[in-house]
């Protein structure tokens, strides 16, 4: 049997000088910044097929191009299963979810995993949890069969200096929460 699918969403698009890649080098990110091995590797480690969306995370909402991309690939192929969600990919995974719950609110039960990196919320991980989007489904959706949603959510903002890769402990941290989060990142 096929492993379920994970879709990796990426982070705001960028011009060389704002964000650096694996290196430290300050690349261009045209099509979203993201450390897109360190997410595959995630989620091949998690047992899921990664499907990296080559759209960036800005703007964020639940008809954006990443949002929209991101929907169609949930809806082409049942086995996705999870999603990853990087800086403003993240923020477009509440987007994502919020459209699901109030449009296709039966599908919320194939999602099994929601990780959310470098896309700080003021309510912290609260705001991906599942019962956060069972309770926008309304009651006439819910009917007989309704079955709530239940998946695990992985949330980290950004690594501290000391989670850095040698050699790069006075780059920026944010690009290197993939990175951090494959190490072995504890929450909290």
């Amino acid at each position: 049997m096929a492993n379920p699918k994970m879709v990796i969403l990426r982070g705001n698009a960028a011009k060389a000088g704002h964000y650096p890649d694996e290196q430290g080098k300050t690349i261009a990110w045209p099509i979203g910044a993201l450390h897109v091995k360190a997410a595959s590797d995630y989620a091949k480690r998690r047992g899921y097929d990664p499907i990296v969306l080559d759209v960036a995370g800005h703007p964020q909402s639940q008809h954006s191009p990443q949002a929209k991309a991101a929907l169609k690939a949930f809806h082409e192929d049942e086995s996705v299963a999870a999603f990853y969600g990087f800086s403003g990919g993240g923020y477009n995974l509440r987007h994502i979810l919020e459209y699901i719950a109030t449009n296709e609110p039966q599908s919320l039960r194939r999602i099994k995993l929601v990780v959310v990196i470098g896309a700080p919320f003021n309510e912290g991980k609260k705001i991906f949890v599942p019962s956060r989007y069972n309770a926008l489904v309304s009651k006439e959706a819910k009917g007989d069969s309704w079955q709530a949603a239940d998946w695990e959510v992985i949330y980290r903002e950004n690594p501290k200096k000391s989670q850095m890769p040698r050699g790069l402990e006075d780059v920026g941290t944010h690009m290197f929460g993939p990175d951090a989060l494959l190490a072995g990142w504890p929450e909290g």
